[in-house]
């Protein structure tokens, strides 16, 4: 990119998703390609239908490269599936009728194609029969890769090159973010969503800063301006910053000061167990330099969301065991978690009101044997490379237990494993806490998932930027809901350990440590910040401060006051 004429600098202010500090121009991702109609004359149809042609030889040269990709990853099944996507773009309801409506109605292609793609994927939508329902997407993905070759759209490999960038976007989905992961991206500015976000909480995970909440800011950004984002102590956005804000911002990460002593160990002497949450087997090379040798939550769907098709029984052997072989002293495997704001492009899900609360992780693990089951086969086999634990998430009723426990046996005794790995549940829903005696039938190990849990517990929308500010981890019926849930839970024999964000925050993990977990697992890029901060912490000071909090709570209320107050970071 080329610089333009001078912008004027504009400061805003935003939620934080994940930490850290980025310069780089802007590229501008929208997901539903705006197409304004054109009326054109009779001579121009040509010109038309050769633009047209073009866009579909460069389609399909998209889809074999596609294609040949699928095959080497996952054999020729998953590779056939772009297949139907190149014939779709010979059938005679997708171009013949396309090229004769141009003919008569005497408007630019875009529209044709766009009005086009929508009534058919309108039609195959409402089809009853589940196999043609799901051509509503291959339609909806052919039709927006020949739309952007028309319009000259092809993402940010065309418009930014190899430059390093920022995306903004009004919003994305985890998987749309990992295909932009692949690039140079650098930092994420999105008009809608929160802290606790899945989206979030993956920019944490590979270390890339981000930024929520920030309304129509996708509207007023082009492709090419210069972003300063900076979310290390506060949210910092510039949108065309000046020469000075540029050199300020320079020697703030020239100067990021001394190495700091790491370690898992308190200053009293209190060896915690350190995890990483993981979200790719690429960030398993993280763990080395930090002499971190556990995973405390491995996101087992983002391998069923960065494939074409669901993952074969043997590649998901192979990855889950790299991830076991990574941590020698624990591994935690968590069964797929999707719907709500993950979903699978391959597995349609009907339209939820309320999806984070839906048809959703357990709950469609349990109703989809044909996915679950290859899925605990292939755990229970990487389990016998070393140390490993299979959680289940957002178990909430203990009927759920029990049908788990049954399924959980049954594919062992299929199986047969020289050694059967222990399983256990994130807890993450308030009826959870309340049915500890139950669970501890079953498993004596639960991991608390507080993003979920906090959403829940407050009704609050955690992709709503408008109610962020309601759901707070630090505030005081939260922190005494967890206190609750720990006690209780170590009353019953159940360990307790912590996958949710709540671990990769300073004050949170404070909070954690006094209410008597040992047990943490965070995004990589929290770790050296989280074990610069152990040694400096004596807990049995911490948690005879943190349960007087509790007991006799601070006038205001104002939890994170006081324990900044208390611990100066």
């Amino acid at each position: 990119m080329t610089e333009t004429a001078e912008k004027q600098s504009v400061i805003l202010k935003g939620i934080i998703g994940s930490p850290g500090a980025c310069l780089a121009r802007a590229y501008v991702f929208r997901k539903r390609i705006e197409v304004k109609r054109v009326e054109i004359a009779p001579d121009q149809v040509d010109a038309e239908l050769e633009r047209y042609n073009a866009a579909v030889r460069m389609t399909a040269t998209d889809i074999q490269n596609l294609r040949r990709k699928a095959e080497e990853r996952h054999g020729e099944k998953y590779a056939a599936i772009f297949d139907s996507h190149l014939l779709m773009l010979e059938d005679p309801q997708f171009g013949p009728k396309l090229v004769a409506r141009l003919k008569k109605e005497l408007v630019n292609v875009e529209s044709i194609v766009r009005d086009t793609v929508d009534q058919l994927h309108k039609a195959f939508s409402a089809i009853e029969d589940p196999y043609l329902r799901e051509r509503a997407i291959d339609i909806k993905d052919v039709g927006g890769r020949l739309l952007r070759h028309l319009m000259g759209l092809q993402g940010p490999a065309a418009e930014i090159g190899d430059e390093p960038y920022v995306l903004v976007a009004q919003e994305v989905t985890p998987s749309e973010m990992l295909d932009f992961a692949k690039g140079g991206l650098q930092g994420i500015c999105l008009d809608t969503g929160g802290a606790t976000s899945h989206v979030a909480i993956l920019a944490g995970a590979l270390g890339i800063p981000s930024v929520f909440g920030l309304s129509n800011f996708s509207l007023v950004a082009r492709t090419g301006d210069q972003i300063l984002l900076d979310t290390r102590r506060e949210c910092r956005l510039v949108h065309n910053p000046d020469a000075d804000e540029i050199a300020r911002f320079n020697a703030s990460v020239e100067n990021t000061g001394s190495e700091k002593v790491l370690s898992d160990t308190t200053a009293d002497g209190w060896r915690l167990h350190i995890a990483a949450n993981i979200v790719r087997s690429e960030e398993l090379p993280l763990l080395e330099p930090l002499k971190i040798k556990r995973i405390g939550l491995f996101r087992s769907e983002f391998i069923f969301m960065e494939s074409v098709d669901l993952p074969s029984e043997k590649f998901q052997t192979e990855v889950y065991t790299r991830v076991v072989e990574a941590a020698p002293e624990m591994a935690v495997l968590r069964t797929i978690d999707i719907g709500s704001d993950k979903p699978l492009r391959y597995v349609p899900l009907a339209h939820e009101e309320n999806p984070a609360m839906g048809f959703r992780s357990v709950r469609f693990s349990l109703a989809r044997p044909d996915i679950f089951e290859p899925q605990l086969r292939a755990m229970i086999r990487a389990a016998q490379h070393g140390n490993c634990r299979i959680i289940f998430p957002m178990v909430s009723v203990p009927a759920e237990l029990a049908a788990l426990d049954e399924l959980y046996r049954r594919i062992v005794d299929e199986v047969k494993p020289a050694k059967v790995p222990e399983w256990g549940i994130m807890l993450e829903v308030p009826s959870a806490v309340f049915m500890l005696a139950d669970i501890a039938r079953y498993t004596r190990y639960i991991s608390l998932g507080t993003n979920d849990l906090l959403q829940f517990f407050f009704a609050v929308d955690r992709t709503n930027e408008k109610l962020a500010g309601l759901a707070d981890m630090m505030s005081l019926p939260f922190l005494r809901l967890m206190g609750q849930c720990v006690a209780e839970a170590q009353k019953h024999g159940i360990r307790v350990g912590i996958c949710g964000e709540m671990a990769s925050d300073p004050l949170g993990f404070i909070t954690l440590l006094g209410l008597g977990v040992d047990e943490f697992s965070m995004r990589p890029a929290a770790l050296k910040n989280i074990m610069a901060l152990i040694p400096q912490l004596n807990r049995v000071q911490v948690r005879g401060i943190v349960q007087s909090m509790l007991m006799n709570p601070p006038d205001d209320h104002d939890c994170r006051a006081f324990l900044q107050a208390n611990f100066p970071l």
